[in-house]
């Protein structure tokens, strides 16, 4: 009889070993190629159109404002607002209310409702509890994580598209009743989505 040395195995066994190999690293590669496709911006219908990390009366006081610069309405119910701090560290922030739709032209306001919360004059249609960081990012994704839009403050930050903002100060100093707007803004609208953030808001 023949015997075979467990330390050289036969060659079906290193047949499957390359096969094997071969198989995890198609997988790998479909899923890294599946989370680049996830994470890029496809927003052709919903964009954050203005949003502040802090105002008046401290960090919480802060909003964040969707818009929808198509032609169409857009549901929107169970998509997620999410936010990064200067590490690429996120979380969900909100979770749109079930059956939500944003006529074409229209907002969508998100506002912090924390102690010391949003103090603006123009009442919400949903409220969150967790802040965004002075220089950290916002996204707006579907429900499987899919990025729509993303503005971040810092290069740091996980939510981002091209060249980013300035934050705009972490220190009383900085409780300022002032934001960022995407372009044009006001009655305009805020149509303006090059996937570059310094390019598509402004400081108001």
């Amino acid at each position: 009889m023949r015997l075979i040395s467990a330390l050289y195995p036969t060659r079906a066994i290193r047949v499957l070993t390359i096969l094997a190999i071969v198989i995890i690293a198609i997988f790998t590669s479909v899923q890294v190629f599946n989370y680049s496709f996830r994470v890029q911006a496809v927003s052709t219908n919903v964009v954050i159109s203005e949003f502040r990390v802090r105002g008046p009366v401290g960090g919480n006081d802060e909003f964040i404002e969707l818009y929808n610069l198509s032609g169409a309405p857009v549901a929107i119910g169970g998509w997620n607002v999410r936010g990064s701090n200067n590490a690429a560290g996120v979380s969900i922030r909100a979770t749109i209310t079930a059956g939500t739709v944003i006529q074409p032209g229209c907002r969508y306001l998100l506002t912090n409702a924390a102690a010391g919360g949003y103090s603006g004059a123009v009442p919400g249609n949903q409220t969150y509890t967790v802040g965004i960081t002075d220089d950290g990012g916002i996204a707006l994704t579907l429900p499987d994580g899919t990025i729509v839009d993303a503005v971040g403050m810092s290069n740091g930050s996980a939510y981002k598209e091209g060249t980013v903002l300035a934050s705009l100060g972490s220190t009383t100093a900085s409780n300022l009743n002032r934001g960022y707007e995407r372009k044009p803004g006001g009655a305009a609208g805020s149509g303006t989505d090059t996937d570059n953030n310094a390019n598509d808001f402004q400081l108001i």
